[in-house]
């Protein structure tokens, strides 16, 4: 116990405070574990491959085949690797909302004494990326041999986006709660009909607001996405939980906890 403490403590002292980033920042010392071993790792695997789920050893020139068993189903119709490591934060971040969104008299006293006294905003709300968030768009990405080929190009448009299904689920369980769902996409504006009709296809409704980033923005994601949720909060909505797939749609504050989705396909800074 007290090794471990020691180890956070040490990675905390030695991680700088966030500053003002324009970009997804450089990856910082975290905390994880290995078996019930601490252990302290950079927070992208320290650049080395990412785990895909296979038994075999694999080079980076091997990858392409890799990602395509790691987003295969499994034996028996089973999820693949891919959707279950989505899975695995889509759960942990439904059982924050959970604990956030607690239906009990004490928790229900407790918010309205609060939003009374002015301590804090009241409307509690949950932020959603897009693409590889709530939408897979994994045919595309296969079909330009994990390119951003013409497929990929043409994802929103084409609507080719799949609901994931822990996504879905988590999307549906922060609706039921109460939650206010804002939607913030790097997708450009000129595809919002075709985006919203994807969205809706695939049952992710009731959502209060898709932010899409405007046709001629230069700004990076992290600027834009972190811009975005600031306007949330100026609405009084109090931000518990944002769910991406990339850092950039993370990085830059305005929320009380980010989940990082599994997202081997690409990287966008």
């Amino acid at each position: 116990m007290r090794i471990t403490l020691f180890i956070v403590a040490a990675v905390l002292l030695g991680t700088a405070s966030p500053a003002s980033a324009q970009l997804a920042p450089p990856p910082k010392p975290i905390v994880t574990s290995i078996d019930r071993v601490p252990m302290v790792e950079l927070y992208d695997g320290g650049g080395g491959l990412p785990y895909l789920g296979s038994s075999t050893s694999y080079n980076a020139g091997d990858w392409e085949n890799a990602l395509r068993a790691y987003a295969a189903p499994g034996a028996n119709g089973e999820p693949s690797v891919y959707l279950k490591q989505v899975a695995q934060i889509d759960a942990i971040a439904d059982k924050a909302i959970r604990h956030s969104t607690k239906h009990g008299w004490r928790a229900k006293l407790h918010r309205a004494r609060a939003a009374h006294h002015g301590h804090g905003p009241k409307n509690l709300a949950i932020v959603f990326d897009v693409d590889e968030t709530l939408l897979s768009n994994l045919s595309a990405i296969e079909t330009d041999n994990f390119t951003f080929g013409p497929a990929s190009q043409a994802e929103a448009t084409n609507e080719i986006g799949k609901a994931i299904p822990s996504s879905l689920e988590l999307f549906n369980d922060a609706k039921a709660r109460g939650l206010t769902i804002f939607l913030i996409t790097g997708r450009r504006e000129n595809t919002r009909a075709h985006t919203t009709s994807n969205l809706t296809r695939e049952g992710f409704t009731g959502y209060k607001q898709l932010v899409l980033k405007p046709d001629a923005s230069t700004d990076s994601t992290v600027v834009y996405e972190s811009g975005a949720r600031a306007a949330i909060e100026q609405q009084g909505y109090k931000i518990i939980a944002n769910v991406g797939d990339q850092y950039s749609d993370l990085a830059g504050g305005h929320s009380a906890s980010a989940f990082k989705l599994a997202n081997p396909f690409y990287f966008l800074p």
